[in-house]
C-alpha cells in the first residue's frame, strides 16, 4: 500500500538513525573488549587491512590469484585466532558485530530480491506505524479502564424489557475483559449497541487499553471526526494523506469507530463505511463499532447490506440501563 512522501521521509529517518545507533553500540562494545583484550584489536585492524587490500587487488587489471589466495588464508588463520580468544573468555563472537533491529536488511530499509532492490519489510511495517501514530495522537485511554467501570451505576431491578440492567452489564463486562485478555489480530468483530452514556465508549476504550499494552497498534476514531476527515481530504484532492489515512484504518490490529450514526450521513460516508468494515473483515482483522441507531435505523442509514455483514460477522453486545452520566 502506497503511503505519502512525508510518512516515507519519517520512516527513512528513524531506520537511519535505529541503523546508527546499532552500529554505534557495536563500536563502543568493540573498543571496550579490546580495551580488556588488546590482541583483539591488532586482529580487527591486521583484518581490516587485509580486507582493503583483497578489494584493492580485485579492482586492479590482471590482479594475481595467488596474492588473494594468500591474504584469504591469512584472513582466516586471523579470525580463527580470533574466536579461540573469545570462547576462552566465555564471550560470544557476535558481541563484535552490531544488533540490527532487522537482520534482513540491517536496518536499511531494502533487500535484494531476484536481481531487484525492494522495500523490506520492516519499512513497510514502519511506515504503517507512524501513519497509525499520526492518526492515533489523541486516543483518549488514560481514564477509561477496566478498574475505573463502576458497575455499580446499573440498576438491578428489571426494566421495562424485563432485563436487570445489572446482569446485563456485568455479563458485558467480563465478555470485554476476556476479550482483551484472549485479543488477537484474528479476534472477532464487536457491535457495541446501546442508547447514550450506558458505558460503551469506556468499554471500548478499556479493551485499547489492553490491546496496545501487548504491544499491537489501535486506532480508535469518532465516527464524525474520520468520515469527516475522508471526505474533506478526498473532495480536496489530497490524496496522498487519504491514503494514509485509509491505509492506517485497514492495517492497524484493531480499530475502533464510536459514535457511528451520529456523523452526517452521505453517499461518501456510507460507501467508505462499508469498504473500510468489508476491506477488515476479509483481510480478518477485528473491529469494534459503537452505535446509539437500532438495527431499523442502521438499516435505514447504512442498507440492509452493510446491517447483515455486521450482523454475520460481529458479536453483538446490547447494553442496558440508565445514562450513568446523567446520574
Amino acid at each position: 500500500m502506497a503511503y505519502s512522501r512525508e510518512v516515507f521521509n519519517i520512516a527513512k529517518d528513524r531506520l537511519s538513525e535505529r541503523r546508527q545507533q546499532a552500529l554505534r553500540n557495536a563500536d563502543y562494545k568493540r573498543e571496550t573488549l579490546f580495551a580488556e583484550i588488546p590482541r583483539l584489536r591488532e586482529i580487527n585492524n591486521e583484518l581490516l587491512s587485509i580486507g582493503a587490500a583483497i578489494a584493492k587487488a580485485i579492482v586492479k587489471d590482471g590482479f594475481e590469484r595467488d596474492g588473494i589466495r594468500e591474504l584469504s588464508e591469512r584472513s582466516l588463520i586471523l579470525q580463527n585466532e580470533q574466536d579461540t580468544i573469545l570462547t576462552a573468555k566465555g564471550i560470544d563472537k557476535s558481541v563484535l558485530e552490531p544488533k540490527f533491529k532487522c537482520p534482513v536488511c540491517q536496518d536499511t530499509g531494502y533487500i535484494e530480491l531476484d536481481n531487484r532492490t525492494v522495500i523490506c519489510d520492516c519499512f513497510n511495517k514502519l511506515m504503517a506505524d507512524i501513519a497509525c501514530e499520526r492518526l492515533s495522537d489523541s486516543l483518549p485511554i488514560k481514564n477509561s479502564t477496566f478498574e475505573s467501570f463502576k458497575l455499580d451505576f446499573y440498576s438491578s431491578v428489571k426494566d421495562s424489557n424485563g432485563i436487570v440492567p445489572l446482569d446485563r452489564m456485568s455479563n458485558i463486562y467480563n465478555y470485554c475483559v476476556d476479550y482483551a485478555d484472549n485479543f488477537s489480530v484474528h479476534s472477532r468483530s464487536l457491535l457495541m449497541r446501546g442508547a447514550t452514556g450506558l458505558g460503551k465508549t469506556h468499554l471500548s476504550l478499556a479493551i485499547a487499553n489492553e490491546v496496545i499494552k501487548k504491544g499491537m497498534s489501535v486506532i480508535y476514531v469518532s465516527a464524525p471526526e474520520i468520515f469527516s476527515k475522508l471526505e474533506r481530504e478526498h473532495f480536496s484532492h489530497q490524496y496522498d494523506t487519504q491514503d494514509d489515512t485509509f491505509n492506517s484504518l485497514l492495517k492497524c490490529d484493531l480499530l475502533i469507530i464510536d459514535d457511528l450514526g451520529t456523523e452526517f450521513v452521505t453517499q461518501f460516508s456510507v460507501s467508505c463505511l462499508y469498504n473500510l468494515f468489508n476491506s477488515r473483515l476479509l483481510a480478518d482483522k477485528p473491529v469494534i463499532i459503537s452505535t446509539n441507531l437500532s438495527l431499523t435505523e442502521l438499516v435505514n442509514t447504512y442498507s440492509q447490506r452493510f446491517v447483515s455483514r455486521v450482523l454475520g460477522s460481529c458479536d453483538c453486545l446490547i447494553f442496558a440501563g440508565e445514562d450513568y452520566r446523567t446520574r
